[in-house]
């Protein structure tokens, strides 16, 4: 029954009515019969019948026809307060005293993707902390406020602020969830960027220092060596800003990085841009790149520039590690749910090494679209794989060989991936080369 047909049967209803006034509305009706069948009497009869109808529409009249403040609470449930709800920007719900959700708000629908109403509040947040603050809010009428983290693949913070509420005999609770994700990325951010940038700045700083008082001392009069230490300082400046462009762009991920994108892209176009891009790159180091791509479109859901982002990342690394005369191969296609997807893209090399650096959570009626970068390198030792992917590891500087890199581009392709809700995975046969697989959800084709 509706809100409107319970007000309405609250205001007629038939038990109100005294019984004088059931007495008179029949004497009416017997009234007005006796007038039609009793003709010269009709008159009086007709008289009897209006004064007594008169009488009983008055005495109706003024019997009560509201309802008290305490009827209209009675009349209506917590269960209708919840469109209230959807006022609040912030995901909120209401849970009623037995635990179950009395109603929620289109947001907190959206973050949870089920509808919530009528089910345990238990049964969708296994939390304990809010879930006794809901009790207690209920049963005490305590007011609380509870941080927790949630997610698996992507650490997300909440603060749910939990109320009690007290609607006429009826008490629930109100909770409200307010996203602290941003907040604290940003803090982090600020404190990794400040740590990273002090440690990893002072190998290059240390070397221009010295290349400094090396040119204003002994190399002052000696041209060929003050030529010779400017192009290194070059190369130590070059690296410095390459450093923090990185640690820049990193930072910028991760602020974001709970927040999956919801765009549309074609990875056969980031493929193609980031090979153009970087065709320069290869020709000055004698390096061939063989472009795969299918003949129609590859559709996925994601952010185009962190795509072309992800694509020229693991590109440059291939240059950097492929000597003169080999050969880079960036493959892109369509494939199957994530098990497919790493068995035809993450295993085609039989005595490679293989590490899973990113992966999605199995889901159902979810496929996904690769690209494929591999190398004709040196190859990673099985005992470097689980490392990649970690911040300024790089293999060559544990090997003695530091061949100038930031260490951050793997890092960068690992965040991306991750903010996409994708997958990252490395092969590799030391002799043979390496090769670097991300792949993100395939989008429905229009």
């Amino acid at each position: 029954m509706t809100h409107l047909e319970r007000t309405l049967a609250a205001r007629w209803r038939i038990d109100r009515v005294p019984v004088p006034v059931w007495g008179a509305a029949a004497l009416a009706v017997v009234a007005g019969l006796a007038a039609f069948a009793a003709a010269p009497v009709g008159a009086l009869w007709m008289a009897l019948a209006a004064a007594a109808g008169f009488w009983a529409w008055s005495t109706f009249r003024e019997q009560p026809q509201g309802l008290s403040a305490s009827a209209e609470l009675e009349i209506i449930g917590i269960a209708d307060l919840a469109p209230l709800l959807e006022a609040l920007p912030d995901p909120a719900l209401l849970m009623d005293a037995e635990g179950r959700i009395a109603g929620s708000n289109e947001a907190l629908q959206r973050q949870l993707g089920v509808h919530t109403t009528g089910q345990f509040l238990s049964s969708i947040l296994r939390h304990p902390d809010v879930l006794d603050a809901a009790q207690a809010a209920v049963r005490e009428g305590a007011t609380r406020a509870v941080e927790y983290e949630s997610g698996a693949q992507v650490e997300r913070h909440t603060r749910c602020y939990v109320a009690p509420l007290t609607w006429g005999q009826e008490r629930a609770a109100m909770l409200v969830f307010h996203d602290q994700t941003a907040r604290i990325n940003t803090e982090r951010m600020r404190a990794d960027f400040l740590a990273n940038a002090s440690h990893e700045l002072r190998t290059p700083l240390a070397s221009l220092t010295l290349l400094i008082e090396t040119i204003a001392g002994p190399a002052r009069e000696n041209a060929e060596e003050r030529d010779r230490f400017l192009k290194m300082m070059q190369v130590q400046a070059d690296r410095m800003r390459r450093l923090i462009e990185d640690l820049l762009s990193l930072s910028r991920i991760e602020l974001d990085e709970h927040v999956p994108p919801s765009d549309r892209a074609d990875l056969a176009i980031a493929a193609r841009e980031s090979v153009d891009s970087l065709a320069t790159v290869a020709n000055e180091r004698s390096v061939a790149i063989d472009l795969n791509l299918p003949p129609t479109p590859v559709p996925v859901i994601g952010d185009r520039f962190q795509l072309t982002q992800v694509v020229e990342n693991l590109v440059d690394n291939a240059l950097k590690y492929t000597p003169a005369g080999g050969k880079v191969v960036v493959s892109v296609a369509a494939a199957g749910d994530r098990d497919e997807v790493m068995a035809k893209a993450g295993r085609q090399w039989l005595d490679a090494g293989r590490i899973i650096v990113q992966s999605p959570g199995p889901a159902a009626n979810r496929s996904y679209a690769y690209v494929r970068v591999e190398d004709t390198g040196p190859g990673i030792a099985r005992r470097f794989l689980p490392r990649l992917g970690e911040r300024f590891f790089r293999v060559e500087r544990e090997e003695g060989a530091d061949k100038g890199g930031t260490g951050l581009g793997l890092a960068i392709v690992k965040h991306i991936i991750n903010r996409h809700r994708g997958g990252f995975l490395v092969e590799s046969q030391p002799g043979r080369g390496s090769a670097f697989v991300a792949f993100v959800e395939l989008a429905e084709q229009d």
